[in-house]
């Protein structure tokens, strides 16, 4: 059991050749979390971090860089 207003959060990566998926996932209790690891250890993600603080609300910034390509054709 947590103190009111606090609770844990797991946070985890998933990556293939076309995407990358950052998950930030709370939960209220331990047993809600364990639950949660063994879904990430059936799908062979054994890499995560689990913080435990108070709710919290994020700001994603995202910034890309495109260039222009230089296409040429041969005959």
């Amino acid at each position: 059991m947590t103190i009111a207003g606090e609770r844990f959060y797991l946070i985890y990566q998933e990556a293939n050749d076309e995407e990358c998926l950052l998950t930030i996932q709370p939960y209220q209790d331990e047993t809600a979390l364990g639950e949660a690891i063994q879904q990430l250890q059936m799908k062979q993600i054994e890499e995560y971090t689990i913080i435990k603080g108070k709710k919290m609300s994020a700001t994603l910034r995202l910034s890309v860089e495109l260039t222009e390509v230089n296409e040429t054709k041969e005959n």
